[in-house]
């Protein structure tokens, strides 16, 4: 019997092993996998202790390290592979969905009902007040700044003038100060807000999509939060807006009295009025179609 040289054995083996690899996008992929699970793991550990002794400030201090560890470990993987993970910008967006999901089944455990997997958004309140408007704590009120009930607000920028809703799926555009198409201060009749605004959007391929339309009321009043004011949304649609700024490096909406934006639903009762929402406020309202001009902000997805 020949005995097959040492050397050539090791070649096999070497060759084998660089055959069966993983390229850096899996290894991305796979360890941010293994993260996600981990971060899953520990909020459970924190529930499963927090059922044995009731402590909610001990809970709470668990969630932040469990966040922190995930956090420092994501911002890791990310740096090893260097450009090479098939997802990016996902940090926040994941996590959210961990917490709420871990969340909505700790609270199944206890005895809740468990949420279905379509809920409206929350509300994004966190304080509470009096009939006085006194500011007071919200423990034991039962109002919705201590019960913050619904889904968390999660958004992604894409780094091309939109900013996607992770929790809806829907794709929104930025608007800006530079006096273009995306100008915050340009305002349209509500049949221009179709015939101009939108269809400009689709025939420069706005980001690369031709299917911007105008946002139904329901869509355009999941953008206000109401734990803010002046504008009543996330930062996220208000962030670094300052003159000359692009929808490439700001993110801006107004705040003030003349901060109404088009719906393209039609108030039922009288044709002639259209759906709008005020976001100085967050307050949704109807206003004559044929003779006011408010603010358009497109949409797309969600069909």
């Amino acid at each position: 019997m020949r005995t097959i040289p040492a050397s050539v054995t090791l070649l096999a083996l070497l060759l084998a092993a660089a055959a069966h690899a993983a390229t850096p996008a899996q290894t991305c992929r796979s360890s941010k996998t293994k993260e996600a699970g981990n971060y899953a793991e520990c909020i459970f550990k924190a529930e499963a202790k927090f059922a044995l002794q009731g402590d909610s400030a001990a809970r709470s201090a668990a969630h932040q390290r469990c966040f922190d560890k995930y956090v420092a470990k994501w911002a890791q993987i990310e740096g090893r592979a260097a450009g090479a993970c098939p997802s990016v910008a996902d940090q926040l967006p994941v996590v959210e969905h961990l917490y709420q999901d871990t969340g909505d089944v700790a609270a199944a455990l206890s005895g809740a009902t468990l949420a279905p997997q379509a809920r409206p958004l929350a509300t994004g309140q966190t304080g509470c007040w009096n009939a006085s408007g006194q500011a007071i704590a919200c423990a034991g009120t039962g109002q919705d700044g201590e019960v913050q009930s619904g889904a968390r607000r999660a958004y992604v920028d894409n780094g091309d003038g939109t900013i996607t809703d992770t929790t809806t799926g829907l794709m929104w555009e930025k608007l800006s100060d530079d006096t273009g198409i995306h100008d915050k201060d340009n305002v349209y009749t509500w049949a221009n807000a179709f015939n101009y605004k939108i269809a400009t959007l689709n025939v420069e391929r706005f980001a690369g999509y031709d299917d911007w339309r105008v946002p139904n009321v329901t869509e355009l009043q999941s953008l206000v939060s109401y734990g803010a004011v002046g504008p009543a949304v996330d930062a996220a649609f208000n962030t670094g807006c300052a003159q000359w700024c692009t929808v490439l490096n700001c993110s801006c909406t107004l705040g003030g009295a003349t901060s109404s934006f088009w719906s393209s639903t039609v108030f039922q009762p009288y044709p002639t009025y259209v759906m709008s929402v005020f976001f100085y406020t967050g307050t949704v309202d109807r206003n004559t179609a044929p003779t006011q001009a408010f603010h358009v902000r497109a949409v797309r997805g969600g069909a």
